[in-house]
Order: C-alpha cells, then structure tokens, then sequence
C-alpha cells in the first residue's frame, strides 16, 4: 500500500529506519559478538538476491535505491535468535521477498510486511531454531551450526513464571533472552524518539498501539504481581516495542489517513492482547500485523470515502450561502 507521498519522502522515511537500525546491530554485536554481525550480513546478502532475482524474472530493471531491501534483511537478523543457523537466515528472507513482496507485485504493492511474513514462516517451519535464544554476552562460534544451551525467551518465561529472575535493569537494557535485535528497549525508545521527530515513523500508529496494549494490561495483569510490572513486561516482552515501531509503522503499509493510522495502531493494540490471551502463541504482536494489515487498507478507503461527501457537503453549503448572500445583497439594491 504506497504512500500518495514524494519519492523524497519515501527514500528519505526507509532511510531513516535503516540508519537507526543499525544501533540496534551495534547492541546484537555488543551482547553476542562477531556471529551478530555475520548474520545480519547473510540476511542483507540474502534478501538483496531474491529481490533482485524476482525482479529480473518479471522483466524489469532493478532499482539498486530501494532501501527498503536492506532494511528487510537487517529487521530479519535483529528478529532472530543469535545462535540461529545461517541457512534459516536465508531461507527467511526467501520467504520475506517472494512471499511477502514479490507476491503482490513488488515494492510498494505488498500489503503485509515483508519480514513479518518471512519470520512467522520460519517459526512454524523451524520453531526450535528460531525461538529458542542463548544468553546475552555468552561467547558463540562463528560456525553455522551451535551446540551451545538454549533458552526460551522472557514471553514464554512469563506465561508459567508471574516474576521471572531476570531484574527490570536488565530487561530494560536488553540483557535477557529473546531476539538478538529486539530486547534493546531503552535503545528502541531512542529510536522511536528519533523516527517520530524526523516524521519517518508515526507517533498516533505507535503510541496508539503501544499505550492500547499498555492499558489493557494495566486492567488486566496479564504478567507480574502488580501493575506496573504488569506493563512492563508485557510492553517489554514479545517484541512490541520492537514491531510496532519497525512493523507498524512500515512505511508501504502504514494507512495514510490520521485518523486511519490512529485506528489501525489501536487495533494492531487489541488484537496483540487477544491473539496472546487466546492464542497462547509467542510475539503475538506479529499476527496482529498480518489480521490488521487489510483492515488499515479499509481504514484508508473509509476515511478517504468520508473525506470526499463532508468536501462535497462542505462545497454545497459554501455555494449555497453564496447564493443566499449575492440575493440579499441584490434586494438591497433594489431597496
């Protein structure tokens, strides 16, 4: 779904995520090493060669500025496991690109993100690669395959322990398990900051989901023994910050309308509590994203729909008043 925006707009929008991912890349390197790097590299490699590969079959030149590529092979890397063999890595963004993209007829046409899609198949297609992470600063060979012990992430922890042992300091620095990219929360906020204020990412699509899910938690106290950690660990688990500000926000797929993008961030919020609470599924924000995605595109249609008859009642009434005013205006001449 494209933005009606400038080609600057939309270069400069992609852009802007895919420098500030690269923080994120810094805190994998910072916490799992060399191999952090390596994979975030395979990930690039990988999706730029499907992408270019599907394009050249549909006949058409390749557009080597569309940042969007590389930002879908870093999101992919930051979204998995450390440890995860290199060849899933691969076959992700193979199914990001073909499936997610290519499918629809490439850039701009896709209705759902592409690394969402790539990475909800690689977890059902390998699910004990993929959701199973090593602990933060354990040292990880540089060889496709590990025999290093693994751990389930913190949603899992919290959905048979109210207080896992891990502290809120290092939740909120990103030192406990789950995705190498996507635990970084205080790093994740900056970004947020930095994006909204650069108006590459949308405040009313990220808060509105955001504070949905944090007042549906704050009601119901789905995690922890209180409020606040209620909050906490169910903003801080499960990628939410993470996905909502790379996901959500997407640029090909977020709604155009304000209003829209303030409905779909809510509703994104929603159904995130209602697909984990009946689900029981892991980073249920994710599919969230896929349900929400055609509901954003009838957001938009809606919206634009009712912005068309209020401008055509509004012109009515305009052209209507005129005429009522040259009248009086001749009766007073008459007079």
């Amino acid at each position: 779904m494209l933005n009606q925006f400038s080609q600057k707009t939309e270069n400069k929008s992609v852009l802007d995520m895919l420098l500030v991912s690269l923080a994120l890349v810094f805190m994998s390197y910072y916490y799992y090493g060399l191999r952090a790097i390596i994979l975030t590299l395979i990930s690039i490699l990988s999706a730029y060669v499907t992408d270019m590969i599907c394009v050249k079959i549909r006949g058409e030149k390749y557009d080597f500025t569309d940042f969007s590529v590389p930002l879908s092979g870093i999101l992919m890397a930051l979204m998995m496991p450390a440890s995860v063999s290199y060849h899933i890595v691969i076959l992700s963004n193979i199914l990001a690109i073909t499936l997610g993209k290519q499918f629809f007829g490439g850039k701009g046409k896709n209705i759902f993100n592409p690394t969402v899609v790539g990475f909800i198949l690689s977890s059902i297609c390998w699910g004990n690669k993929v959701l199973l992470y090593p602990k933060p600063e354990e040292s990880l060979p540089l060889t496709s395959e590990l025999s290093v012990s693994l751990s389930p992430s913190l949603t899992r922890v919290l959905g048979y322990a109210s207080n896992p042992s891990v502290s809120n300091v290092d939740i909120f620095i990103g030192k406990f398990t789950g995705p190498m990219g996507a635990t970084h929360i205080v790093i994740i906020l900056v970004c947020a900051i930095v994006l909204i204020c650069r108006r590459s990412a949308s405040f009313l699509t990220f808060f509105g989901g955001t504070g949905t899910i944090a007042v549906l938690a704050y009601f119901f106290k789905f995690f922890g023994s209180d409020t606040f950690t209620a909050v906490f660990y169910q903003l801080a688990s499960g990628t939410v910050l993470f996905s909502m500000l790379f996901f959500a926000c997407d640029y090909y797929v977020i709604p155009k309308s304000k209003s829209s993008r303030l409905l779909y961030g809510i509703i994104i919020g929603g159904l995130t509590i209602l697909i984990q609470v009946i689900g029981k599924v892991e980073n249920a924000v994710l599919y969230a994203l896929i349900i929400a995605a055609p509901i954003g595109i009838m957001l938009d249609e809606s919206a634009f729909s009712f912005g068309r008859e209020f401008k055509k009642i509004k012109k009515k009434l305009f052209s209507k008043n005129k005429k009522v005013s040259a009248g009086e205006e001749v009766k007073n001449e008459q007079r």
